[in-house]
């Protein structure tokens, strides 16, 4: 079986407390060859100059792009061992063209989890107390919302959905 029909690469996007790392590893549990890159451990790999991904500024757009351009040569790397791949990270319309050109020839899916702000604060505060995260994922949810009609991925709200119900959601676009 030829891995370019049978892997595919799903990208799993949205603000912080979305549920991007808990449905990516739930989904990748569900398939018999699968792996799960998470960007932020790549931009972890960072230490001399590593730069927070907010303000904005060249030094950020440098370093986001290197790791979206590394979690794609890994997730290549695995497809050719037909490895269903699935990428979790914060991605807006830069980085999910750079994505997209890059799997343009591979089953490539994007999906953006996009709950309610309401119950994405709810999930965020269960985690502790980090006001400037706080704040950023609330600016985060705007820019989702904002843009969430005009790229190329599929939105989901998981505002009153359990993890299964959004990994089954996800499970049945990709197989």
């Amino acid at each position: 079986m030829s891995s370019r029909k049978s892997s595919f690469v799903c990208l799993i996007t949205g603000p912080a407390g979305s549920g991007k790392s808990s449905v990516s590893n739930a989904l990748a549990k569900r398939f018999q060859r699968s792996a799960v890159i998470q960007v932020d451990t790549l931009r972890g790999m960072i230490k001399g100059g590593f730069v927070r991904p907010y303000p904005h500024n060249d030094e950020v757009d440098l370093q986001l792009s290197l790791c979206a351009k590394n979690a794609c040569d890994m997730a290549n790397n695995f497809l050719e061992k037909d490895f269903c791949v699935f990428i979790d990270g914060v991605v807006g319309k830069k980085l999910l063209a750079q994505y997209s050109n890059f799997f343009n020839d591979r089953n490539f899916k994007a999906f953006l989890l996009l709950p309610s702000l309401e119950a994405l604060l709810v999930r965020f505060d269960s985690r502790g107390n980090n006001e400037e995260l706080r704040e950023r994922t609330t600016e985060l949810h705007k820019r989702f919302s904002e843009k969430r009609d005009q790229l190329n991925w599929q939105v989901i709200n998981s505002s009153d959905q359990s993890l299964e119900e959004t990994v089954e959601q996800i499970y049945k676009e990709v197989i």
